[in-house]
């Protein structure tokens, strides 16, 4: 009896999770391009949603600097997006630059409600 039981309860979580991840899915990141000015970088992200109405988007990027450490930073929190294309920017202040060097490299992860939804990288 034990057994049928636990076997529904993981039947349900697999499903819950796989709605999750459809309905999360509908959302990309089409390019990122990085621009250095005077007082740091902006990263500037293109992206698109495909549902009517797109709440929870979170951008995460992570930088490669030139003396070896990598650092993450987070944008803030984007809602109430129509279906369509979107952009959006993370800068990063140039103290990073004077301490930790220049960016080699570095890659955005978009998450949808917590949920790893694309990456891409440069």
């Amino acid at each position: 009896m034990r057994s049928v039981k636990y076997t529904l309860i993981l039947i349900s979580v697999l499903f819950f999770l796989g709605a999750d991840f459809c309905l999360a899915s509908s959302a990309f990141i089409e390019n990122i391009s990085k621009v250095r000015k005077s007082s740091g970088y902006t990263f500037k992200v293109n992206y698109r949603t495909q549902q009517e109405w797109t709440d929870g988007l979170v951008f995460k990027l992570f930088c490669k600097f030139s003396k070896g450490t990598e650092q993450a930073f987070v944008s803030a929190g984007h809602n109430n997006l129509k279906s369509g294309w979107h952009k959006t920017e993370i800068n990063i202040p140039n103290v990073y630059r004077e301490r930790y060097g220049y960016i080699e490299d570095y890659r955005v992860e978009m998450y949808s409600g917590g949920i790893l939804v694309s990456i891409k990288s440069m």
